[in-house]
């Protein structure tokens, strides 16, 4: 039986080899940087089998019901957006009344594409501020935030203090999305995972393992049509 196909991305962040199965069946190994990349072939066949159980398991998630959604929920920001379409040759999403948005689009491909459009505008209006607050109750400063749409992490901090935040973060609870932004900028202060690092989260957030919890299964919440690189 043949392998899987995957990607590999060198981390110099990873510990350990590791597998992911990201939306909508996608295989990622996160390689560390000590790590020479021969073994990654035979760390992939010695979890094969495990492997196979939950491209299964994501296949049949990522596959049920319609892709274009009739409405769309940020849970993260307590908001509920109720998607109208309609045929248009020139594709642009609009923003009818309170909560409502009407999609002109030629097709399916071209109204996906226009809701990460949304979304990504979305997820650019409400995450920084809400990180912009928390660094001032917290003390803690950054230099500058982005907003990406990433396929297998949800947020990052540089040597410079920069802060990445995962657009997804919008359909994760309001802790966890809160959690994820204490994360980052604790790694203002210690730029690795440390024991004083994790005690510097704790110290602001003592039950952050619940939010690490439900992070590493939210991928697989989000909806397909907010996945990058869908229609590629």
């Amino acid at each position: 039986m043949s392998t899987p196909p995957y990607s590999v991305r060198v981390s110099a962040r990873a510990k350990r080899l590791q597998l992911k199965v990201l939306p909508p069946g996608r295989v990622e190994v996160v390689v560390p940087k000590h790590v020479s990349l021969k073994h990654v072939p035979l760390f992939v066949a010695e979890h094969s089998h495990w492997l196979r159980r939950q491209l299964a398991r994501m296949t049949a998630v990522c596959a049920a019901g319609p892709l274009l959604p009739d409405v769309i929920r940020l849970p993260a920001v307590a908001e509920q957006w109720q998607v109208a379409y309609c045929q248009a040759s020139r594709g642009r999403v609009v923003r009818s009344d309170e909560w409502r948005l009407q999609v002109g689009a030629a097709g399916e491909r071209q109204a996906c594409r226009l809701l990460q459009q949304w979304l990504q505008q979305r997820a650019r209006q409400l995450l920084p501020p809400w990180l912009a607050q928390l660094s001032r109750e917290l003390g803690l400063d950054f230099n500058r935030v982005t907003v990406r749409a990433q396929k297998s992490r949800w947020g990052s901090c540089s040597a410079q203090k920069n802060i990445n935040l995962n657009r997804a973060l919008l359909f994760v609870s309001p802790g966890t999305a809160r959690y994820l932004m204490i994360h980052e900028l604790c790694h203002t202060v210690h730029l690795n995972h440390s024991w004083r690092y994790w005690a510097l989260v704790e110290s602001f957030l003592p039950r952050y393992r619940d939010h690490e919890a439900e992070l590493r299964q939210a991928m697989q919440a989000i909806p397909r049509w907010a996945l990058p690189g869908f229609y590629e």
